[in-house]
């Protein structure tokens, strides 16, 4: 007897050996997969009709801020700096954890129906050390396999006042920051479908002697190393000025790289960073509709896959204006294939593999799941193969990968638990979310300040970007 039996689908496993099964059954039980076979024997508690469908692992997302999805819409066509001053930092000092609970159940509501079974997050701005609590209990309400970044700002732009003495003052004390840190890592790691990590912000964001001390808690405690690296072409001229080092090779110094390290970005990594990353094992998540938005550049995906190195896609916070992974794949593919002028640059296989398989390694959970298989974790999601934009007979791969959006996910399941049927999501209110949330960002909004107002109340450009309006630097 199966807790649950999918009968009759088609399945594309993501296994090593990258097997598609038609007309297919999947019978799960105790939250793993038991049986995969044409003509399963047995009852089940739950059965699913799975005709007409595709079922492949859940999509990964690698990396996201998941506190920023109740500000999306303010604060856009700029570069990463003058967004974080004028909105991100003002908006987001006024968060409490009523706040970080309603945009992680908000977050967990699109990524759940967009396909996404696991995903990292990276909370760095505890301007209240509860809301990142509150945001592991909304996705452990969520049934969201989720790997939680426990972030460090100790020294950065992002809390300096300006010279009009407006701004947020974000920045923590070391020694608070540590404490809370290995607290939040000892109770969170391991329990329910949480997984933990730590880093800072960035390499701006906190002094050498902290950022030592981050790198040898994370391998007391055993966990992963996270942080961004080489975004944005500014942060390698900082770490050149600075230390004499570009970035990746600054943090390689202090002991940041390894197999259970993570490079958020790494846009702007040299040659010799890139064979640094591979030598040790340094993984890389790559957010390519966030860069294209905040005119960060184009990462050279294709040159760290052929090295070698783990590259797993994600969306980012806000600038990115999604969750739907499937259209982080398809950017990723178009990106580079424009950027090389070579169509077969990243392939649709190559996408599919970075959002299941790919990902599950760069987050260490590669063992439980990313790929259909015996003895893994039932984390798979049931697409529509009979819709306009995905109809059956073609390659399954492109299908999906250039195809499918998130609307066509029907059916999700997480550790065996059915999350979503019929694309109603079963573990939240999504109505009661939503009004939640619409109140919420309502509130953050007016605690943002003046600029938050003045850019919200803007007229339509005539011309360039409405925040430079509000400069005078165009009229």
């Amino acid at each position: 007897m199966y807790d649950i039996l999918i009968e009759n689908c088609s399945i594309i496993s993501m296994n090593k050996r990258n097997d598609i099964f038609d007309r297919c059954s999947i019978g799960i039980t105790g939250g793993k997969i038991e049986s995969i076979g044409p003509d399963l024997k047995g009852g089940a508690s739950k059965v699913i009709k799975g005709k007409g469908t595709y079922v492949m692992p859940g999509l990964i997302n690698c990396h996201t801020h998941v506190y920023q999805s109740l500000i999306e819409g303010v604060g856009y066509d700029m570069h990463f700096n003058p967004w974080n001053i004028r909105y991100l930092i003002p908006i987001v000092s006024k968060m409490k954890p009523h706040h970080a609970r309603i945009s992680g159940e908000l977050a967990a509501i699109e990524m759940i129906k967009s396909g996404t079974t696991t995903f990292s997050d990276h909370w760095y701005l505890h301007t209240d050390f509860n809301n990142i609590e509150e945001e592991a209990e909304a996705f452990n309400r969520s049934g969201l396999r989720s790997h939680l970044v426990f972030g460090f700002l100790n020294e950065s732009f992002a809390g300096r006042k300006n010279a009009n003495g407006s701004g947020a003052e974000v920045l923590k004390e070391e020694s608070e920051l540590l404490e809370r840190a290995e607290d939040f890592v000892s109770r969170r790691h391991g329990q329910n479908l949480i997984t933990a990590g730590l880093g800072p912000g960035s390499t701006e964001d906190v002094g050498t002697e902290l950022f030592r001390k981050i790198i040898s808690l994370a391998r007391k405690l055993d966990v992963s190393l996270v942080t961004h690296i080489a975004g944005w072409v500014e942060i390698v001229s900082r770490s050149i000025e600075k230390y004499g080092m570009r970035d990746l090779e600054y943090a390689h110094s202090l002991g940041f790289t390894g197999d259970k390290s993570i490079a958020i970005h790494g846009v702007w990594l040299s040659e010799d960073e890139i064979e640094i990353a591979a030598v040790t094992g340094t993984g890389i998540a790559h957010n390519p509709v966030a860069n294209m938005n905040l005119g960060y550049g184009i990462a050279p995906i294709c040159r760290m896959r052929k090295a070698g190195i783990k590259v797993g896609l994600g969306t980012d916070g806000a600038a990115s204006y999604t969750y739907d992974m499937f259209e982080i794949g398809k950017a990723a593919a178009m990106l580079q294939k424009v950027h090389k002028l070579d169509a077969e640059a990243l392939t649709a296989e190559d996408v599919l593999s970075m959002l299941t398989r790919e990902g599950a390694s760069l987050l260490g959970i590669d063992e439980i799941t990313g790929s259909i298989e015996v003895g893994k974790q039932a984390d798979l999601i049931m697409i529509n193969a009979d819709s306009p934009n995905i109809l059956g007979g073609g390659r399954p791969a492109p299908l999906i990968a250039y195809g499918a959006r998130s609307s066509d996910v029907i059916n999700s399941i997480i550790g065996g638990r059915l999350v979503m049927e019929d694309r109603k999501v079963l573990t939240l209110d999504e109505k009661s979310v939503l009004s939640d949330a619409n109140d919420a960002r309502t509130e953050l909004l007016e605690l943002g300040g003046s600029a938050v107002k003045e850019l919200l109340d803007a007229p339509w450009p005539g011309r360039g970007a409405s925040w430079r309006r509000l400069d005078g630097q165009i009229s």
